[in-house]
């Protein structure tokens, strides 16, 4: 009975605590954008974790993708517009819109609970920066 507990707590803690970030710059020639702006990506993130009596035993992290921590509480909406806008901003977006965040708690096991913050943002950039990018792109051929 022991042995059955502790493998499934360690498969538990294997698919638990991770942070994932994922974008994507196809939209299918559908323009999320308004008249100034151009959509660059659509960006998903989610920071989930493994707790043990409301303490976090262990959770993503804040540094980036496929970080996690130990014993620290990173499930907050700081951490996961935080991550939103690093990501936006690596694309090359001056600005978001549509951002959601959502929170979820799923009791596993008597005093352990699973939770995720997960937040979706578009990224967006302005005319003015479009133009400079196609100008420089332009003067390299």
């Amino acid at each position: 009975m022991f042995k059955k507990l502790f493998a499934l707590f360690a498969s538990v803690l294997l698919f638990t605590g991770c942070t994932t970030i994922e974008s994507t710059q196809k939209f299918n020639a559908v323009d999320l954008g308004s008249g100034e702006d151009k959509a660059v990506c659509q960006t998903f993130v989610e920071i989930d974790g493994l707790f043990f009596c409301g303490l976090p035993l262990i959770v993503g992290s804040a540094r980036g993708d496929g970080q996690c921590a130990l014993f620290r509480y990173n499930l907050t909406n700081e951490n996961v517009v935080h991550l939103l806008t690093r990501a936006v901003k690596s694309h090359g977006a001056t600005r978001m819109t549509n951002v959601q965040v959502n929170s979820n708690t799923i009791p596993i096991f008597l005093l352990f609970s699973y939770r995720s913050m997960q937040g979706s943002a578009t990224g967006l950039r302005g005319k003015s920066a479009v133009m400079r990018q196609v100008k420089s792109e332009f003067n390299g051929f």
